[in-house]
C-alpha cells in the first residue's frame, strides 16, 4: 500500500502573469488529502469538473463544477480525499492587504519572531497557562499553536523557493531536521514537493 506521504506529487504550480498571483491545478479522479494549512494571500478554490470537498474557517464545502471558494489569508482550510472522476481543480493566489506572519489573538499580534520562543513562556507573557493559551488559540486560528508555527515555516520556505534558496540551507534555517523533513510536511499541506514547486514558479529561461 502507498502511504499518502510518499504519493507522487498531483499539485502543479506556476506563476500568473500579474505579480505577486500565482496558480495551482490539478486533475484526476482521486483529490488528495491536504493536512490544515492557512496562506498567506487570499485563495481563490475554482472547480472546473467534477467536485471536491474542503474544510475552510470551521466548515465544511462541497464544491461542483462553476463553484468558487474563496478563502481569505491567514484562514485554516485543508482539502479532503475525495473521489469523482474527470475533477479538474484550479486555485489563484492573490496578495493580501496585510500579508506578515503575525497571528492575532484576542486582539494582540504575536509575531513570527516570537514564535521561537516555548508556548508557555508566550502564554504567561498573555498572561494565561499553556493549555488555556492553546484551547484559545486554536479556538480562534483553527489550528493549535505547534501546528500554526509549522504551517507558518512552510510558507516562509513556499515564499523562499521562488528565489535561488538551496533546499537543505533552506530546511536548516527554518528548523527542519534536514531536507527530507522539510519536503515531507510540504507535500503534506500544500500537495507538492519542495523541488517540483519551485521549478513550476520558475520561468521557462530557468528551467531549461
Amino acid at each position: 500500500m502507498t502511504r499518502p506521504d510518499a504519493a507522487p506529487p498531483c499539485w502543479h504550480y506556476a506563476p500568473a502573469p500579474h505579480d505577486g498571483v500565482e496558480l495551482a491545478h490539478w486533475q484526476g479522479t482521486q483529490v488528495p488529502l491536504l493536512q490544515p494549512h492557512f496562506h498567506r494571500q487570499t485563495q481563490l478554490s475554482f472547480v472546473l469538473r467534477g467536485s471536491r470537498v474542503v474544510e475552510a474557517g470551521g466548515q465544511r464545502f462541497e464544491l461542483r463544477a462553476g463553484d468558487c471558494l474563496a478563502i481569505p489569508a491567514g484562514v485554516a482550510h485543508r482539502g479532503l480525499a475525495h473521489t469523482h472522476a474527470g475533477t479538474v481543480c484550479l486555485n489563484v493566489y492573490a496578495p493580501a492587504e496585510r500579508t506578515g506572519a503575525a497571528c492575532v489573538l484576542d486582539g494582540q499580534a504575536l509575531d513570527a519572531l516570537e514564535w521561537h520562543e516555548p508556548v508557555s513562556r508566550i502564554a504567561r507573557r498573555l498572561g494565561l497557562g499553556r493549555e488555556a493559551f492553546t484551547r484559545r488559540f486554536a479556538a480562534q486560528t483553527g489550528l493549535p499553536p505547534h501546528a500554526w508555527r509549522l504551517v507558518d515555516r512552510l510558507n516562509v520556505a513556499r515564499e523562499r523557493l521562488r528565489g535561488d534558496a538551496e533546499l537543505a540551507d533552506l530546511a536548516l534555517e527554518l528548523g527542519f531536521t534536514d531536507q527530507s523533513h522539510l519536503g515531507r510536511h510540504f507535500r503534506r499541506v500544500f500537495g507538492v514537493s519542495p523541488g517540483r514547486y519551485r521549478r513550476g514558479m520558475r520561468p521557462p529561461s530557468q528551467t531549461s
